[in-house]
């Protein structure tokens, strides 16, 4: 079918996006199905992830301890002034833009990668939203696109259902295994203690401050071996044989297609304080569709 332009309608997210790149599109995709979200663009570019499935920047930065809570209110306080939350909390010296923009562009990729664990069933488009927080000018889709599938494809080299074990309460460790914890770097460790047996791992991410992805990393090279083996109740059978989750799709991928983001940017702004752990053409018609998976190494 196509979208009375003469191209084919989009059939994923990924091929929405490249679509919307195309026709410099600025405003927002709600991703319905799973946790949702919303991916916030402009000129096509995507600049900011939000969902339930992972911190956002604002959690990244509160519970890492980079910002305190009343700083935070005071720079929210003053958006009357500013207009703009970015510049509120760089122009009070609470965190550089560089380092912003890096929380800002962390959060962007965990999000869709987040999104991409669990199956979709539809979207739509909204050229009035814009998000609290944004790394501009944003990501090219097909880059958030391969970045997500290489995600995936790195947590598979551990763990055979990546979707499956991101819904698992996480284990905790018994006072046996601890000692194993001291052959483990500070980062696992401190994920591993803080696990309670009701936790998942994106509960352990928002407790945090941290990226779902880096800490399902964590738990994934930790648990084949060493402390992971040693939890109160090792991690279960299935987990080590069942099939590979379906890549993602956010709105519409047959399964089989591909995924979504690439490795962000290193980089680094001023100096963290505290206990920092963060490592035009008009906008087109509304679209809907439907449909699961986000493709896998490039949006078609």
């Amino acid at each position: 079918m196509t979208d009375g332009t003469g191209r084919r309608e989009p059939r994923n997210v990924p091929s929405l996006l490249n679509a919307l790149r195309q026709d410099g599109f600025t405003g927002a995709v709600e991703v319905t199905g799973g946790a949702g979200g919303t991916l916030f663009l402009r000129d096509g570019l995507v600049g900011a992830v939000e969902t339930p499935a992972a911190p956002s920047a604002r959690s990244l930065l509160l519970k890492s301890g980079r910002i305190g809570e009343p700083d935070w209110e005071a720079a929210l306080a003053a958006l009357a002034e500013t207009g703009d939350l970015a510049r509120s909390l760089t122009g009070r010296g609470l965190v550089s833009a560089a380092e912003l923009h890096l929380v800002c562009t962390a959060a962007l990729y965990d999000g869709a990668f987040a999104m991409a664990l669990q199956p979709v069933t539809g979207w739509r488009t909204d050229a009035g939203r814009v998000p609290e927080l944004a790394a501009w000018p944003g990501q090219e889709p097909a880059r958030l696109a391969e970045e997500t599938a290489l995600r995936q494809r790195t947590l598979r080299e551990h763990l055979p259902s990546v979707a499956e074990f991101a819904r698992r309460p996480v284990p905790p460790v018994s006072a046996a295994g601890r000692a194993g914890l001291d052959r483990l770097g500070a980062r696992t460790r401190t994920v591993l203690l803080r696990a309670d047996g009701r936790r998942t791992p994106r509960d352990l991410a928002f407790a945090l401050g941290r990226g779902v992805y880096p800490v399902l990393l964590d738990l994934a090279r930790a648990a084949p071996g060493g402390a992971g083996r040693a939890a109160e109740q090792p991690v279960p059978a299935p987990l080590l044989t069942a099939r590979a989750a379906e890549p993602y799709a956010p709105a519409g991928a047959p399964s089989g297609d591909r995924p979504l983001p690439r490795r962000v940017p290193g980089g680094s702004g001023g100096r963290p304080r505290g206990r920092t752990q963060i490592p035009n053409a008009g906008p087109p018609a509304p679209v809907s569709g439907t449909g699961t998976g986000l493709p896998e190494e490039s949006a078609p």
